[in-house]
């Protein structure tokens, strides 16, 4: 009898199973919340140093950082999926041995990540990324040496003590399921789709763009920007992008490369001479627009004879405006183009600067050093704008204020892209009448209409759909420049219009054909007169070229040089993989670094530039090395 009373004793206060979907949505959002502690705790020290923080900051801070929070929370949600699946299947006490060691590892790693990302931000001041591995591994001494013993101690026990908080967090409020004799294969089915489920944050939603550190760069305070990044998320994607940068390419001694390059970098500003356009003091135009034509090129252009009536706004703008005759594409994306244009930094053959946050967002740009003069700055781009990291770029270089396709009604999104460059420009065109005239304001925009697979909401004559696009885009440059001459402000403005690359027309495009990089560049303005200047350039030069026209120095743009300042060297630099080129009035040649040799070398004196380009090329990883 008192057997019996013990058995329904024990009966009544068996704690009820917990259903998997419990299970498994209580994972995912104790692991987000604990990226959200970490947030705040991060807050918490260094508010001190963020200049001008409120408490909207910090809710700001949050919220934009959730979606990396979401995505590693995401990640470390599937391990236990698998578990939980396994549990379905066998009582062994491996299961739960398991789920423990998962739990005692990602716990100890989490804690890791947030105490390093805490105690390093103070002397580095970027988020965790894979530097403290590189220096470990390539002197482990001296990567110890600046640290103190008290600093050592300080960390240890931070590190313990979360990871047992979080140990006992997970263990104490999530438990594993006991074997379930019904329905397992039902069970496990649906497991598998909240699994598949969780790719959903984990990629960032359903966009073109996907989850990268800069999806949360949302403030011109790159602090603030920091203070939101998960330094998880940021350090796996530095170690899955990480490459050999100092030493990839090395073709002469250090010094010899030091003497050539040397000589090919005038970074200095312009002197004033009669003949050569300047818009210093009071001639400084208030408003200046940077637009880059998504995949356009001298090659769908009437000039170049291959087609016809593609670009009739563009080729009148050749006769309107300074029209710069032999300019050269730097790269063959947009993302190497954009650093190109924008922070005159040249593009690299086998990696993208933009990928890299800690190291794009330590570049000058346009609006950093226009900035400073007093113009306030504007993005704008009808796509996402955290695709390939570019808006941790923009925002880390001194854009004060980005406009991407989250900023369009929904009926505007007509493409696969986001808006038609058609809205976009409209959007522009509204913001320069509303703005008061009488401060000064850059506005960069992408376009993106004419990128495939060309979804434009227009058609005209032309059958062919990707020439279609680019006559839409056209069509679209069009009337923005001309409803910007109707303005009174067009008398104060500067226009230059510049492609990010050849893209999309011809089909099959050849990397090693000169006709690949050319480009036109066009400047316009109520200040402008007609001018053809056939002086050698490319995408790196137009800081220093726009700048120089401004009377604004640019000392900080190494790698950019003045088109129009005749004490400077004129060449165009280009890269594509594993390979580069060069052109200058003596020579034009390619290399390939993969095959080591030269696919062509043209001009009146062969083989100059080869030495020039292996020097410049050598030296430009040096300096990203050192970002």
């Amino acid at each position: 009898m008192k057997s019996e009373k013990l058995k329904i004793h024990s009966t009544l206060h068996r704690e009820p199973a917990p259903s998997l979907g419990r299970v498994g949505v209580g994972l995912f959002l104790l692991w987000t919340l604990i990226g959200v502690i970490g947030k705040i705790a991060f807050l918490t020290v260094y508010a001190s140093i963020i200049e001008g923080i409120s408490v909207r900051d910090w809710w700001d801070v949050v919220r934009h950082g959730l979606v990396l929070d979401v995505a590693i929370a995401g990640y470390l949600t599937m391990i236990p999926v698998l578990i939980l699946i396994a549990s379905l299947w066998t009582k062994h006490k491996l299961v739960e041995w398991v789920w423990k060691g998962y739990v005692a590892v990602t716990a100890f790693i989490t804690a890791l990540a947030y105490t390093a990302n805490i105690a390093l931000y103070g002397f580095w001041g970027f988020p965790l990324d894979n530097t403290p591995l590189l220096y470990i591994k390539t002197s482990p001494k001296d990567a110890m040496a600046s640290v103190t013993t008290g600093q050592m101690i300080g960390a240890v026990i931070a590190i313990a003590v979360i990871t047992v908080a979080i140990y006992l967090l997970f263990t104490k409020l999530i438990r594993i399921p006991k074997a379930d004799e019904k329905k397992p294969v039902v069970k496990s089915v649906a497991l598998l789709l909240f699994a598949a489920l969780l790719i959903i944050p984990i990629r960032g939603g359903f966009g073109t763009g996907t989850n990268h550190t800069g999806t949360v760069y949302y403030s011109p305070n790159i602090r603030l920007c920091h203070a939101a990044v998960n330094p998880i998320f940021c350090f796996i994607e530095s170690v899955t992008h990480e490459e050999k940068i100092k030493g990839r390419y090395v073709f002469m001694e250090d010094k010899e490369a030091c003497e050539i390059a040397n000589d090919m970098i005038c970074s200095e500003l312009r002197a004033d001479s009669t003949g050569v356009l300047t818009l210093r003091g009071e001639k400084q135009p208030k408003n200046v627009v940077v637009i880059m034509l998504e995949s356009f090129s001298k090659y769908i252009m009437t000039e170049s004879g291959h087609v016809k009536g593609v670009t009739p706004n563009l080729d009148r703008y050749t006769e309107e405006g300074m029209y710069f005759t032999r300019f050269y594409a730097n790269s063959f994306r947009t993302d190497r183009a954009m650093v190109s244009i924008l922070s005159g930094f040249p593009a690299q053959p086998t990696m993208s600067l933009m990928d890299m946050p800690r190291k794009s967002t330590a570049l000058p740009s346009i609006a950093s050093a226009m900035g400073k003069d007093g113009y306030a700055s504007t993005f704008y781009y009808g796509g996402d704008t955290n695709y390939s990291n570019m808006k941790s770029y923009l925002m880390g270089t001194g854009f004060q204020n980005v406009v991407s396709d989250v900023d369009f009604p929904k009926e505007l999104h007509t493409g696969k892209w986001g808006v038609a460059d058609g809205p976009v420009y409209e959007r522009i065109l509204k913001d320069i009448t509303s703005a008061d005239n009488t401060k000064k304001h850059l506005r960069v925009v992408m376009s993106e209409s004419s990128h495939e697979p060309f979804d434009v909401p227009f058609k005209s004559e032309i059958k062919d759909p990707v020439l279609n696009s680019f006559f839409y885009a056209d069509k679209c440059l069009g009337e923005f420049v001309e409803g910007m001459k109707k303005l009174p402000e067009w008398k104060n403005t500067l226009v230059l219009i510049v492609p990010d690359h050849l893209g999309a027309y011809p089909e099959n495009i050849d990397n090693y054909a000169m006709w690949r990089y050319e480009l036109p560049m066009i400047i316009l303005g109520g200040q402008v007169s007609p001018q053809k200047i056939e002086t050698i350039g490319c995408q790196t030069d137009i800081p220093a070229t726009l700048l120089g026209l401004l009377g604004i120095k640019h000392g900080e743009f190494q790698f950019s040089k003045d088109i129009l300042d005749d004490n400077a060297p004129h060449f165009a630099f280009f890269t594509f993989p594993d390979a580069m080129g060069m052109v200058s009035e003596e020579n034009t040649v390619i290399y390939d670094n993969a095959s080591k040799r030269t696919t062509l070398d043209e001009g009146s004196k062969k083989g100059y530039n080869l030495k020039k380009v292996q020097a410049y090329l050598q030296k430009l990883y040096d300096k990203i090395a050192d970002l």
